[in-house]
C-alpha cells in the first residue's frame, strides 16, 4: 500500500468522498463492535487506525491536518453538551464530591508520574512535563460511552462534571510544569507570577467567553419557535465559541462547557430544547471525529513507547484510579463514586496530544538538546493514547452497568 501508485489514487480522491467514506465504514465498524460488546467509539477508532496512517493510509497526514477544523467542532459540541447537564441542582447535591474527587484525581496522577519519571530518568524536569499531561482525561471517549449506554445516576453526574471540569485543571498544571521545566532545563531564573499568571489567565478568559455567549444564548432561546430555528442557532453559538476560543489560544471544550452551563441555568426550557436539538446534530459528527482520531494513531510508535511509556501508564491509571478513590472517600461520596470512578478516567486524548505538541514547540526553541526532549514527549503521549483510547471506553462502559447506571437515562 506504500507504493507511489496507491498513494496518488488515495491524494487524488475528493475530501468529500473520503469524509463520506469515514462515515459509512465508521458506522459499520461501531455496529460490528456493539454486536460483540464493545462500546462502539472503539470500532471507530480501529476502522481509523486501518484507514489512516498505520495500514491503508487513505487519510494522509497533511489531509488529517486539513481536517483539524471538524475536531475543534466536535470537541466543541462535545463540551456544550456536558455543560447543558451541569445545572445548579447537581452542584448543591455534588459540589463538594465533585471538586475535591476532581483535585485528588489530578494531583494523583500529577504526583506519580512525576515520581515514577523522575526516579527512571533522573531529571525533575521530565517528571513535571509527563506529569502534567498525565493529568488530563479524555471527555469526548468518556461521554460518548455514557450516551450510548443512556446513563444516569450520581457515578454519570460525577463523571461528566469531572471530564469536563478536568480540562481547566489539567491547563493550570501544564502551565505551572512547563514554566519550572523550562527553568531547569535551561537553567534560567523565572518567577512566580510569570508561573501562575499565564494559566490562571487562559482560563478567567476562556470562563468569560463561554459565559457571555451563554448569555446570549439564553436570550435567544427563550425566543426561539420550532427545532430548525434552535439548531441553527445554537450551531452558530457553538461555531462562535469554539472560533473565539482558537483565535484566543482558549480551551474550546472548556469556553463551550461554561456556555453550556450558562444557558441550562438561566434558561432550563430552552436549555432542554437546544440540547436536543444539538444532539441531533452529533451522530455523524462524533462518527467522523472518532474515525479521524483513530487514522492519526501510529501502531509503529508502540514500541518507541519503551520502559518510559510503561512507567507513564501505570502511574497514571494508578494516580487516576488512587486519587478519585481518596477523594471521593474525603468528599463523602456515594458507593458507586468511591468504587467506579477511577477506572472511568483511564481515557486519554485530544487534550494530553496537544500539549504534547506544546511542549516541543516550546523545547525546540532551546536547541538540538531541547527538541529531543519535545520528540521524546510526543512520541511516549502519542503511543500511550494509541492503547489509552482503546482501553477506556471498555472501562467506562463495565463502571456503569457495574453501578447499575445504564439504560437509565431517556434522553
Amino acid at each position: 500500500m506504500d507504493g507511489p501508485f496507491w498513494k496518488e489514487f488515495f491524494m487524488s480522491l475528493h475530501v468529500l468522498l473520503l469524509l463520506g467514506i469515514a462515515v459509512a465504514i465508521g458506522f459499520g465498524g461501531g455496529k460490528l463492535f456493539k454486536k460483540l460488546h464493545v462500546p462502539q467509539i472503539v470500532g471507530y477508532i480501529v476502522v481509523g487506525v486501518f484507514l489512516g496512517t498505520s495500514f491503508l493510509k487513505l487519510y494522509q497526514p497533511q489531509l488529517l491536518d486539513q481536517l483539524i477544523d471538524i475536531n475543534a467542532l466536535a470537541l466543541g459540541i462535545i463540551g456544550f453538551l456536558i455543560g447543558s447537564e451541569l445545572r445548579l441542582s447537581i452542584f448543591r447535591r455534588l459540589g463538594k464530591t465533585i471538586f475535591v474527587t476532581l483535585l485528588f484525581e489530578a494531583l494523583g496522577a500529577f504526583v506519580l508520574v512525576a515520581l515514577g519519571v523522575f526516579i527512571l530518568t533522573g531529571k525533575l524536569y521530565l517528571g513535571l512535563l509527563f506529569g502534567a499531561l498525565a493529568s488530563a482525561t479524555a471527555p469526548a471517549a468518556t461521554v460518548g460511552v455514557l450516551w450510548e449506554y443512556k446513563a444516569k445516576g450520581s457515578l454519570t453526574s460525577t463523571l461528566l462534571a469531572i471530564v469536563a471540569l478536568d480540562d481547566a485543571v489539567a491547563l493550570f498544571l501544564y502551565g505551572f510544569a512547563l514554566s519550572i521545566a523550562k527553568t531547569l532545563f535551561a537553567h534560567v531564573g523565572i518567577s512566580v507570577f510569570h508561573i501562575l499568571a499565564k494559566p490562571v489567565g487562559e482560563i478567567l478568559l476562556t470562563l468569560v467567553v463561554g459565559v457571555l455567549l451563554g448569555f446570549g444564548l439564553s436570550f435567544l432561546a427563550r425566543r426561539m419557535r420550532n427545532k430548525g430555528e434552535t439548531l441553527i442557532l445554537s450551531l452558530a453559538a457553538i461555531f462562535l465559541c469554539c472560533g473565539l476560543s482558537e483565535t484566543l489560544g482558549l480551551s474550546l471544550i472548556l469556553s463551550n462547557m461554561a456556555m453550556g452551563i450558562t444557558l441550562a441555568n438561566l434558561a432550563p426550557f430552552g436549555g432542554r430544547r437546544v440540547y436536543s436539538a444539538v444532539q441531533s446534530f452529533v451522530p455523524p459528527v462524533y462518527v467522523l471525529f472518532f474515525v479521524l482520531v483513530g487514522a492519526r494513531l501510529e501502531i509503529s510508535l508502540l514500541p518507541q513507547m519503551g520502559i518510559l511509556g510503561l512507567i507513564y501508564l501505570v502511574a497514571r491509571g494508578g494516580g487516576k484510579m488512587m486519587g478519585a478513590r481518596l477523594g471521593a472517600q474525603v468528599s463523602g461520596a456515594s458507593q458507586v463514586v468511591k468504587r467506579y470512578l477511577g477506572i472511568c478516567l483511564i481515557s486519554q486524548a485530544g487534550v494530553a496530544v496537544g500539549l504534547a505538541i506544546d511542549v516541543y514547540r516550546e523545547f525546540f526553541q532551546l536547541g538540538p538538546a531541547g527538541a529531543h526532549v519535545g520528540i521524546m514527549v510526543i512520541n511516549v503521549i502519542t503511543a500511550t493514547t494509541f492503547l489509552l483510547e482503546l482501553i477506556g471506553p471498555p472501562c467506562v462502559r463495565w463502571a456503569i452497568v457495574r453501578a447499575g447506571e445504564a439504560g437509565k437515562s431517556k434522553l
